[in-house]
């Protein structure tokens, strides 16, 4: 084989592995966000169907660089896409899962907006809500899996940054009795948070 047919199967053998590590990516963060909002315990079986698939794709690259190793080092590279593809699989599985546990709140507010505002001055409880917690002028909306609906006029709500266990402030931390793990700004006073 020529070095020119050579160089050409192997960018054609890597434009191929590039599109499907692109959307084992994409997809997978997808799956993510869709098995998150559907049900908790959807995760785990997307996980081993990303897992195997990722295996797949690096036998994949393996078997391919093994052929076309007289190509030398750049033959490497089909085995090499899958490795790469994991940084950015990370990242936005992270994204993905975060924002699955938003989007719920998210919408629950702007369909509900009138609901709530009537809750906040002893109005009923909005649909999808049990209870409504107080603690001083802030006030929680509970939802599901320790997830809440917060209003917090003073917006101390928002220094809860704490997805993927980062730091939370004491004040913030235990204001409704649960540990406050992280929130989300909503809109403007509301807050979706997440409790422990």
């Amino acid at each position: 084989m020529s070095d020119g047919r050579q160089g050409a199967t192997l960018a054609a053998t890597l434009r191929s592995r590039l599109r499907f590590a692109v959307a084992w990516v994409i997809g997978g963060a997808a799956a993510l966000f869709v098995a998150n909002l559907l049900s908790y315990w959807a995760i785990p079986v997307v996980v081993v169907l990303l897992a195997l698939c990722w295996l797949g794709l690096v036998i994949d690259g393996l078997v391919r660089s093994w052929r076309l190793r007289a190509a030398g080092i750049p033959a490497l590279l089909p085995a090499f896409v899958p490795i790469v593809a994991l940084p950015f699989a990370g990242f936005l599985a992270s994204h993905a899962l975060y924002w699955s546990h938003v989007v719920p709140s998210w919408w629950l507010l702007r369909s509900e907006r009138a609901a709530f505002d009537r809750a906040l001055s002893g109005g009923a409880v909005p649909a999808g809500v049990a209870i409504v917690e107080r603690a001083g002028p802030r006030r929680a909306f509970p939802t599901v899996n320790g997830r809440a609906i917060v209003h917090d006029p003073t917006d101390r709500m928002a220094e809860a940054r704490g997805w993927n266990g980062g730091p939370v402030a004491a004040y913030i931390r235990n204001v409704f009795g649960n540990t406050t793990i992280w929130c989300q700004r909503l809109d403007s006073h509301w807050f979706h948070c997440q409790f422990g």
